[in-house]
């Protein structure tokens, strides 16, 4: 059993407020959200202990930015020094970088890594010159994807797209989300394999194990793992647990033909053994007065009570991979930046905290050991995206309007460091075509879209890939991934 002071486990009050529910409820969301699955999906013999299986094979963790991001603010940037916002009629963009310099504590320069050689750079907003870690402190881990071309210009098609790798019918999305494909190929052994905060799921073909347990706040989630305070004694809740995976002569078990109400007895039986298991102390991190919680608090910037801003939703996807509760968690790890009537000023404010956190998470990740031998960043792969992009041009408002160019940032696990694939053009930043075989630009190329980035990300853990219908970019894959 882990120690009180392992410092990837918060404490948490047996009675701590905000969980005054009923058992029924209780046990009923976990059920519901593990769906048809049953105990020996996961391989589990059972789970009414607090030592979980440590974590083994490879986890992910999915970051959204909603609102479509500024990329010259961000991940394809331009150096004013060649660009100049004077030939803004022949280039047809505009950086104003100079609008942030000093604004907020920004100080309007790219962010470049400590290595000259580095292909990688960043806009004003990927970090401030006060900060303690920055993005570029990872830069041998990180590679970033230019020029993709999202197709579309409306916030529900680009953002359920790129969780799907499929374009949607309309705005519906059309298919099972990469997350939920990689838990069903990979079956791990984990209490709740795809957790999703405040991110669609989608699953049109494979089991209801697979589907993502949804929820829209830490406190949900606290919900469904803690114990309710109004339990019985534990001697008569082991009576109800037993009574209810009896076996008699009625009429659900004369019907059970197709296994319906085994699945169900199932399902509740793990349900219930996640509730005794005491996963909800290492999500406790918010309010908690132990060591371990505050240590959460300061590496992610939160203050005491502080559940809903992006260091928070960060640090709950790293608790959910370090801890072994989850295999692959999705988070909105942003702020909206869908604004059309705001300058870099504006843009920047809302941009940075979500790649604070992003930062603060790969931070966090490369801090912990992995009990297989490294940290669990050489265990992780991390994607952070957005639906689309802001316009190179500023609008008569002063601000940024959609731009159907994208970009994604990856890091960790399986992925070539200090990579940079593709590009926008350098006239209205247009998608690129790319030659996947030769990894560079050329008119005779591809666009880079979504179903790649799915594609590659599957293969970087060695599972299939062809399922995108498209080949993963072999560039972006570490040579020996694992």
């Amino acid at each position: 059993m882990r120690k009180a002071n392992d410092p990837r486990v918060s404490q948490v009050a047996p009675d701590a407020p905000g969980f005054s529910v009923s058992r029924r409820r209780v046990l009923g969301s976990v059920a519901g959200a593990i769906g048809s699955a049953s105990v020996g999906f996961f391989g589990f013999e059972k789970l009414a202990r607090a030592d979980l299986p440590m974590p083994s094979g490879r986890a992910f963790i999915f970051c959204y930015f909603p609102g479509g991001w500024d990329q010259l603010l961000f991940l394809d940037p331009r150096d004013p020094a060649r660009f100049p916002d004077s030939d803004r009629s022949v280039n047809l963009f505009e950086t104003r970088y100079q609008e942030l310099e000093g604004v907020n504590g920004f100080s309007g320069q790219l962010v470049r890594p400590r290595d000259p050689s580095s292909p990688l750079a960043f806009g004003p907003a990927a970090a401030k010159p006060a900060d303690m870690v920055k993005l570029t402190d990872f830069a041998d881990r990180i590679a970033v994807v230019r020029g993709m071309n999202m197709n579309t210009l409306g916030h529900e098609v680009g953002y359920r797209y790129f969780l799907t790798g499929k374009f949607p019918v309309g705005t519906t999305a059309r298919g099972t989300s990469i997350a939920t494909e990689i838990v069903a190929q990979m079956v791990p052994r984990r209490p709740i394999p795809n957790v999703s905060l405040r991110v669609e799921s989608y699953n049109d073909r494979y089991s209801g194990a697979a589907s993502a347990l949804r929820v829209d706040t830490l406190d949900d989630l606290l919900l469904v793992l803690a114990p309710s305070r109004y339990q019985e004694r534990d001697v008569v809740e082991r009576a109800l647990a037993d009574y209810g995976q009896r076996v008699g002569p009625c009429d659900p078990e004369v019907y059970d033909r197709r296994g319906l109400f085994s699945a169900m007895r199932g399902a509740r039986s793990q349900a219930d053994s996640i509730v005794q298991s005491g996963l909800a102390q290492y999500f406790q991190f918010v309010s908690g007065t132990d060591e371990a919680s505050q240590a959460i608090r300061r590496r992610y910037r939160l203050t005491l009570g502080d559940a809903n801003s992006p260091g928070a939703r960060a640090a709950l996807a790293a608790q959910a991979i370090k801890t072994g509760v989850a295999q692959v968690a999705s988070v909105m790890i942003g702020n909206s930046t869908d604004t059309h009537f705001t300058g870099n000023a504006g843009h920047a404010a809302a941009l940075y905290p979500g790649v604070s956190a992003f930062t603060s998470l790969l931070d966090d990740l490369r801090s912990t050991p992995h009990p297989s031998g490294g940290t669990f960043l050489d265990h992780t792969t991390v994607l952070g995206f957005s639906e689309f992009s802001r316009t190179p041009m500023f609008n008569n408002f002063g601000g940024r309007d959609h731009h159907l160019t994208g970009s994604c940032i990856l890091a960790g696990a399986g992925i070539r460091g200090n990579t940079v694939i593709a590009e926008s053009s350098n006239v209205g930043m247009a998608p690129a075509r790319y030659d996947f075989a030769r990894n560079v630009v050329a008119p005779t190329g591809e666009n880079i879209l979504p179903e790649h980035i799915a594609a590659t990300l599957l293969a970087s853990a060695g599972l299939d890939p062809y399922i995108t219908r498209v080949n993963p970019i072999q560039a972006l894959l570490a040579p020996n991934r694992s």
